[in-house]
């Protein structure tokens, strides 16, 4: 009943195809020994290759005998076999996470690494129906929004498959015993000081006695969230992609757009920055929804979010403060305190004047010098015929205030000739024959500014 179960969902759900390259994430208790066991039989339907790859978390003095056992246990299956260990406990430490957390980051990191070095399309992991229903039960006791209840998914990036994920841990156990396959007991998952075993063995147990499907009906509603949610991403991501500019996430119209709308752009915008939403919670994301133009407020990592008039900035990590002096004596390229690279050459012709990172000046000789942006600068731009203040441009062009303080200004004997991401001066501006300056940003969030 149990394979059969897993191959309904193999092909139900397309996750497995010819000529894949599945890694195997095993730790040799029971579900990924089922799993691995499967896996095994179902080569014989489909052509594919497996290897087994073991995570020692180091935990236990049990951790190297249990890496022997799974090392072995691939040898029977005459497969290839990868290990890593980590100091889990260090780890968690420096990040300021639970070890359960750290031992999950480190272990999907070793397994990314893993399948991109050895050339595997795929990973597989042991997740059952069981783990399912306590994952929902768990997000919904800690508090989380429809993305979060949605639960684990079948399929995830295009190379994580959970082919046990309609099969329970009771019938997983049944298997395993009926069939005599050797596994391993894990003793931490009987800690309950762990919020997951607490639920498993404590909980769960309760409910069972009340709703005999529990665990059935708890996985079958996060299946429904889970699409409902893919249907409602599609819809924000399609919505994003008219917003996003940059690092800007424009917002002209905040407070016209449902809560529930502004919620999921500002956790899609935070995911294209961050590649993730780790450690993000509804919390942050209702702060952010919340801020008022002017104010930013910092995200777990460290990373700063700007809300401005008309946009959402994502700000990152910002460097600590460095003082620029260059002095370019000459044309060539040169390198300012690892934040800019300025090439500066003689130009003679037209100019390209579309790119606010780059100025085409006329009657300045060398040399010139580069610095830092000051509180009361002001010239003169192109087309203008009095002086500005750059703290006004800045706030017109939308350059946020932490940012502004790193902005190259070039000057010539105290007169500004240009600043970064504005227009030259006016007493500055190309008649044909002069220089090209161009500011390449050595930081993604300087970028930004002329994006």
């Amino acid at each position: 009943m149990p394979y059969r179960k897993f191959k309904e969902t193999v092909r139900k759900n397309s996750l497995i195809s010819p000529g894949d390259r599945i890694l195997v994430a095993f730790s040799g208790g029971p579900d990924s020994t089922v799993l691995l066991h499967f896996l095994f039989l179902f080569t014989e339907e489909i052509n594919y290759s497996l290897a087994v790859a073991h995570f020692n978390h180091g935990l236990r003095e049990e951790a190297d005998h249990e890496e022997e056992f799974c090392r072995q246990r691939a040898r029977e299956y005459d497969l290839p076999f990868f290990s890593a260990k980590e100091d889990v406990r260090r780890f968690a430490r420096e990040r300021g996470l639970n070890l359960e957390e750290a031992g999950r980051i480190l272990r999907y990191e070793f397994l990314d690494q893993l399948a991109r070095k050895e050339g595997y399309n795929k990973i597989a992991t042991g997740h059952t129906l069981s783990d399912q229903a306590e994952t929902l039960l768990y997000r919904m006791l800690r508090g989380a929004g429809t993305s979060g209840l949605s639960g684990i998914p079948l399929l995830r990036e295009g190379k994580y498959i959970r082919p046990l994920l309609n099969i329970s841990r009771r019938e997983i156990m049944d298997f395993i015993k009926r069939v005599g396959i050797p596994f391993l007991e894990d003793p931490s998952n009987l800690d309950l000081s762990f919020d997951r075993n607490w639920l498993r063995h404590k909980l769960i147990p309760i409910l069972k006695e009340r709703f005999s499907g529990i665990e059935e009906t708890l996985a079958r509603e996060a299946d429904i969230l889970y699409h409902e949610n893919l249907w409602i991403d599609s819809l924000v991501e399609g919505e994003l992609e008219k917003r996003l500019r940059g690092r800007r996430l424009k917002v002209e119209d905040w407070d016209l757009l449902p809560l529930g709308f502004k919620r999921r752009l500002l956790r899609g915008f935070l995911r294209k920055m961050r590649g993730n939403l780790r450690r993000i919670n509804f919390d942050h994301i209702d702060h952010l929804v919340n801020l008022k133009p002017g104010e930013e407020y910092y995200i777990p990592g460290g990373e700063r979010v700007l809300r401005q008039s008309r946009h959402f900035f994502y700000l990152g990590k910002i460097p600590e403060y460095r003082e620029l002096y260059l002095e370019i004596p000459r044309p060539g390229e040169y390198e300012a305190e690892g934040l800019w690279r300025i090439k500066l050459r003689e130009w003679e012709g037209e100019g390209d004047f579309s790119r606010r990172a780059v100025a085409y000046i006329s009657g300045v000789e060398l040399p010139i010098v580069v610095r830092n942006w000051r509180p009361g600068d002001k010239y003169t731009p192109l087309g203008s015929d009095s002086p500005r203040k750059l703290s006004n441009m800045f706030n017109a062009g939308g350059i946020p205030g932490p940012l502004r303080r790193f902005i190259p200004v070039f000057e010539k004997d105290g007169e500004i000739i240009w600043v970064y991401s504005l227009p030259v001066a006016e007493r500055f501006k190309f008649t044909g024959k002069g220089f090209v300056v161009k500011v390449i940003p050595l930081l993604p969030v300087f970028q930004a500014l002329v994006d």
